[in-house]
């Protein structure tokens, strides 16, 4: 999953990734995040405390679909703001 992300936008405890193909990957996220809750296992990234929705980002007047990760009232994982720096 982590090598699919192409960029990562964070607000507040929602974090919007993107990739080329969020209506195909949607699957794989919501996949890992059951088979986490099912089996208590750790995921490749964290995947929030609800399951990741597909949804839309508005930039600029253009509407991206992306994947909506949700982190309740924490910090967004270090694995997120890490990815963001890395691509500076």
């Amino acid at each position: 999953m982590k090598e699919k992300i192409k960029q990562v936008i964070t607000n507040g405890t929602t974090i919007f990734i993107f990739t080329d193909s969020p209506k195909e990957d949607i699957k794989e996220f919501i996949s890992e995040y059951k088979k986490s809750n099912d089996e208590d296992c750790e995921t490749e990234i964290p995947l929030g405390y609800e399951a990741p929705e597909l949804t839309t980002y508005t930039f600029l007047g253009n509407k991206q679909y992306c994947i909506s990760l949700w982190f309740d009232n924490e910090d967004v994982p270090d694995i997120y703001t890490e990815w963001l720096d890395s691509k500076i």
